[in-house]
């Protein structure tokens, strides 16, 4: 049983990262970088709580689609608001649920980046 559960995540691994290669990424990012990022995300960043665990949103927003809510939805600004947040004053859910820095996660610069690498391919 664990055999086939390791080879479907291998296949999941190598097509998600096929994918990754088939688009032109920021400066600086890599498909190691938004792999990790995917990780981060469903994992120690906590991200799946708001913006469950496919990016569609819940409490958050839905980080799937071409509109931005806040900012424009380009690497650096995306790297730069999970780093600060989101204040009560720019949340734009009906809740005025905030986003605290890194989420309210204590995940590192570099997942930070990481996480944003991968939210950056969701809304490709």
């Amino acid at each position: 049983m664990k055999r086939t559960s390791f080879a479907f995540a291998g296949l999941v691994l190598a097509f998600f990262a096929g994918n990754v290669h088939a688009q032109s990424l920021p400066e600086g990012v890599t498909a190691a970088m938004v792999q990790e990022g995917q990780q981060v995300f469903s994992g120690a960043g906590i991200c799946t709580a708001c913006h469950g665990p496919d990016g569609t949103g819940a409490i958050g927003p839905d980080l799937t689609d071409a509109e931005w809510l806040i900012g424009d939805g380009e690497y650096e600004t995306l790297v730069a608001q999970i780093l600060t947040g989101v204040p009560a004053d720019e949340a734009t859910n009906p809740l005025g649920a905030i986003m605290p820095p890194r989420g309210g996660a204590g995940i590192t610069d570099a997942q930070v980046r990481a996480v944003a690498a991968y939210v950056w391919t969701l809304s490709q």
